[in-house]
């Protein structure tokens, strides 16, 4: 038993990109699920959600990586250039986190990609941060005049975190977290302007495959 509350120690909830840390605020952002599952080498999140804001400025804000310290104040430096591939952006971010009594601040790189209208996509660079591998989803759904967010994330860290950080407090951690980082992507994107007339034509979210 011991053992596996290690393993589990040995992962943090701090590198997660486009969404994490924010204080929140009363707007009608709506958390429909929030799962956190342990596995042996770390941890899975799943996250179900609606926000009051249109989704074309909802995608705008998740794809606007060097920016991402207004979802998440724990990001204390951040670059992007694009990805050695030429396809995306790399992204790497430095992050302050606590956890209980333990703080460390942890560096994290993803080449991300938005491959396919709606969704922005990533994996972990191993060997250029604190993390052994990971990867993340996020697809943005239009459903007027309201949006979907579906978001799904695997971590392993490759740092030691003291044992008595338990997996519980991970998950209390993680959901509060994302409860308010929901919010604060719906206050954002709410202060972008409204894309209006040909410009509108030209967003990620409406140019979707037609049935």
């Amino acid at each position: 038993m011991l053992q596996v509350q290690r393993k589990w120690c040995r992962v943090v909830p701090a590198g997660i990109l486009l969404g994490i840390l924010w204080s929140g605020f009363g707007i009608a952002a709506q958390i429909e699920g929030i799962t956190v599952t342990h596995r042996d080498d770390g941890f899975k999140i799943t996250l179900d959600a609606m926000v009051d804001a249109p989704a074309q400025q909802v995608y705008e804000v998740l794809a606007d990586y060097a920016s991402l310290g207004r979802l998440n104040p724990a990001i204390t430096a951040i670059s992007v250039e694009v990805a050695p591939t030429g396809r995306g952006k790399r992204v790497r971010s430095v992050i302050k986190t606590c956890v209980w009594f333990f703080c460390t601040q942890i560096v994290q790189v993803e080449d991300v990609m938005e491959s396919e209208p709606g969704t922005i996509s990533a994996r972990i660079v191993p060997g250029a941060g604190d993390f052994e591998s990971g990867s993340f989803v996020w697809r943005v759904t239009d459903e007027s005049p309201r949006t979907r967010l579906h978001y799904e994330a695997t971590r392993v860290a490759a740092f030691w975190i003291p044992p008595l950080i338990g997996p519980w407090a991970i998950k209390r951690t993680l959901r509060e977290q994302f409860e308010s980082s929901i919010v604060a992507l719906e206050r954002v994107a709410n202060q972008k302007p409204r894309l209006r007339g040909d410009r509108r034509e030209k967003s990620p979210i409406d140019d979707r495959p037609q049935p």
